[in-house]
């Protein structure tokens, strides 16, 4: 087995191996290792040691290698018994003083480890995978490339009956749905002899949600960012309140017929819904942020256009509007859109929130066909609100045929050059602002630049195909 050799010079060894002895040649020239695999070095060869020095020391009648057979065999024995008991009564736990946060928080991280027997442990080593996309102040979590985990290794010495605790602080600059564990735990007995290994299979999730920008700072009107209910337009019907029935009429959809109130009377009878003006909102965001979402993608870009969604949906519920929220994104394991429905439930926004922080980064649709797709099943009185980094030719198209269809349409985009002289009957709010930071830091390697330069290298990096 390979492993670690203990004489390293080949020359030095050939050497001794010509002075000495021919018959001692060939023995010379092997060498020794350690397995470095192992955490302990104890084998076979050690009981058949101690069974040779006891045998020896009975046949010649010496008590020195008696003894040291005895005493061998009496350690190996102990050392046994100590490493076959050492897991029973360990336990190990990991406490997070909050479960969810917010890009840029930190996390309080308390590992604890309890050794609820009278045998104390002399040494223990926990291996436990942490997400690598989360730093640790005090410690590095380190990458294993084989698995594309991260690893996070602690050394303990617990006591008989003892509970030992540290503290860590997770800095999550990382958007997602991040999981901590299974955790991989080593032990053995104190001679060094034996080890034992257990794997913990508790895992644990830390939900970070997206930045959340404040309207001032995406720079939206404070008041009625989604635009208004246009005046001259009908009033919208809450299917969900019915106020009478009506004579049914060829044009009404089977939905509408009241049955009870139908058979009662003998006669076909529709429901009438009480008009409303709520505006509801229906966030769409398109997690491409190339044209063709098969080339690739920027993640920096892509982060911001999830941040601006998810500030959105926050000034929604704020304003205690109905908000819900589709993605041609998917979850982790999924290979479907995320859909969510606008709703006056008081968990929506922490639903939507949660959803954007584990949306995947591939697209699985152009955002132009999920819309098509979508805004028909949607209510009259829903604004379609859509959340792009780019606003590429077909987008536009469709935006403009749901407005010329009756629908309220806003496109939010962080696109440089959004062509809003043609979007007739679209609210467009531009925010390049948003996105500066990404490109210019990128540009600044200590050389000068002009201002002619470093703009025609944002206008030709924003939307360049990614480097493979």
């Amino acid at each position: 087995m390979p492993g670690l050799p203990l004489h390293t010079e080949p020359n030095e060894d050939k050497t001794e191996g010509q002075r000495g002895l021919p018959f001692l040649r060939g023995f010379r020239r092997k060498r020794r290792y350690i397995d470095l695999t192992k955490d302990t070095q104890f084998s076979d060869a050690w009981v058949l040691l101690a069974v040779l020095l006891l045998g020896f020391g009975l046949i010649v009648s010496n008590r020195f290698f008696t003894t040291a057979g005895i005493l061998l065999l009496t350690l190996a024995g102990i050392g046994w018994l100590w490493s076959l008991l050492s897991l029973y009564g360990l336990h190990y736990r990991r406490h997070f003083a909050e479960v969810r946060a917010f890009q840029g928080e930190e996390i309080r991280l308390t590992l604890e480890v309890q050794n609820q027997k009278f045998l104390p442990l002399t040494w223990m080593t926990v291996q436990d995978i942490f997400p690598v996309e989360l730093p640790i102040r005090e410690t590095i979590v380190s990458l294993n490339a084989a698995t594309n985990q991260g690893e996070f290794r602690t050394f303990w010495m617990p006591n008989a009956f003892q509970r030992l605790s540290r503290h860590f602080t997770i800095d999550c600059t990382a958007r997602g749905f991040h999981k901590y564990g299974p955790a991989q735990v080593e032990t053995g007995d104190g001679f060094g002899f034996f080890n034992r290994a257990a794997r913990f299979l508790d895992e644990q999730f830390l939900i970070v949600y997206p930045r959340i920008y404040s309207v001032a700072e995406m720079q939206l009107p404070a008041k009625n960012p989604f635009g208004s209910l246009r005046a001259h337009g009908h009033l919208h019907e809450d299917p969900m309140r019915t106020v009478g029935v009506r004579a049914w009429d060829s044009g009404d959809s089977p939905r509408r017929i009241h049955w009870k109130a139908t058979a009662r009377h003998q006669e076909l009878l529709s429901r009438v819904y009480e008009p409303s003006k709520e505006q509801q909102i229906q966030l769409f965001l398109n997690v491409a942020t190339l044209e063709r979402h098969w080339f690739g993608t920027i993640p920096e870009l892509q982060e911001r256009a999830i941040s601006v969604a998810a500030s959105l949906a926050a000034v929604a519920a704020e304003q205690r509007l109905p908000v819900g929220l589709i993605a041609n994104g998917t979850l982790p394991g999924s290979d479907q859109p995320l859909r969510l429905l606008p709703g006056r439930n008081p968990e929506q926004l922490t639903r939507i929130l949660e959803l954007l922080a584990a949306v995947t980064p591939f697209a699985s649709d152009p955002i132009e066909h999920l819309l098509l797709k979508e805004a028909p099943r949607l209510g009259w009185g829903a604004t379609v609100v859509v959340v792009s980094a780019i606003a590429h030719e077909a987008l536009l198209v469709t935006l403009l045929e749901l407005a010329e269809a009756g629908r309220p349409v806003v496109l939010v985009t962080l696109a440089e050059k959004p062509p809003t002289q043609f979007l007739k009957g679209v609210t467009v709010y531009h925010l390049p602002h948003l996105i500066d930071d990404l490109i210019l830091p990128q540009l600044m390697d200590g050389q000068a630049y002009s201002v002619e330069e470093v703009e025609k290298e944002i206008e030709n990096a924003r939307f360049q195909r990614p480097r493979q």
